[in-house]
């Protein structure tokens, strides 16, 4: 069964950006539900039928009246089925005149000009939604203030709840890591001087990063500076000790930004096992690798 609609929205394309997409809106928003071809016409399937079943399943027809509308075959063909359904069902007719007379509706449709009727000329898009809110759904009406519903049919209430959620945004943002959106962990107040006279905030963040004073302590492993493989020269040696790590590899930082990335010398069976470890220890470190990938490539 055909899910009903409160209200079918009956116009001429021409209209759409002058007052029937923001009237459609304005009624969505105030929680009508709306038959509106911009929000209804499913893709693949025939126009008229669905224009049919739009018919069909509303409570009430809204008919936008202007030149454009006049003489249209689609129009016509929306207003014979919504007359229909005025006269022998329950579906009630809400006309609206578009910058039209009472002369021009009389000579288009008798019946529609006997109707009381909403005038563009004296009432906006969000006026017109209201004064219908009213008729159609009465209770929403008397849910709220008309200053309230006002403000919800020129979409206010929704661009007033985008700027308290992006201030709530720039709040937040001062407890996560610039780069990656991290929680912090950590803040402390540390002296910048070995004389504490100057003071200043270290913050940690759970990804890693840390920074105090300005400056840059470890680096998010999402800052796309943090260090690679080619940012250190790998030294490789036999190792001093007797054990069965025969070798070992230290990697120098060559940047700036590796100096912050200190790595363990690594230790292996052979060279190559030894420089692995050690750059399985800073795909780990760059957040590439998991603790369990990390810990099998450190095993003897």
């Amino acid at each position: 069964m055909e899910q009903q609609v409160d209200v079918f929205v009956c116009h001429a394309s021409e209209d759409k950006n002058s007052f029937v997409r923001p009237l459609a809106e304005g009624l969505r928003r105030l929680g009508v539900t709306v038959w509106y071809d911009e929000f209804s016409l499913q893709l693949g399937e025939s126009i008229s039928r669905q224009i049919d079943r739009g018919i069909a399943n509303a409570r009430f027809g809204i008919v936008v009246i202007s030149v454009h509308f006049i003489g249209k075959h689609w129009a016509e063909h929306e207003l014979r089925g919504l007359v229909n359904r005025d006269i022998e069902e329950d579906l009630r007719i809400l006309p609206i005149w578009h910058g039209v007379s009472k002369q021009q509706v009389l000579a288009f449709s008798p019946s529609l000009s006997d109707k009381v009727a909403i005038d563009t000329q004296m009432d906006n898009a969000q006026e017109a939604a209201l004064k219908i809110l009213r008729t159609v759904r009465p209770d929403l009406y008397e849910q709220s203030p008309r200053a309230e519903l006002e403000r919800q049919a020129s979409g206010e209430a929704i661009a007033n709840l985008q700027s308290e959620i992006e201030d709530l945004r720039a709040q937040i943002s001062e407890f996560q890591c610039p780069i990656c959106n991290a929680p912090l962990s950590t803040r402390l107040d540390a002296p910048v001087d070995q004389e504490q006279k100057h003071w200043d905030i270290v913050e940690a963040y759970e990804c890693g990063h840390r920074h105090f004073a300005g400056n840059t302590l470890y680096p998010c492993p999402n800052d796309p500076k943090f260090p690679t493989w080619e940012d250190y020269e790998i030294a490789c040696e036999p190792a001093n000790d007797k054990s069965a790590q025969q070798w070992q590899c230290t990697a120098w930082p060559q940047t700036e930004m590796a100096r912050k990335v200190n790595l363990e010398v690594s230790y292996g069976r052979t060279e190559e096992e030894a420089r692995e470890k050690l750059r399985k220890t800073l795909l780990y470190r760059a957040g590439l690798i998991g603790n369990a990938e990390w810990f099998r490539s450190q095993a003897f």
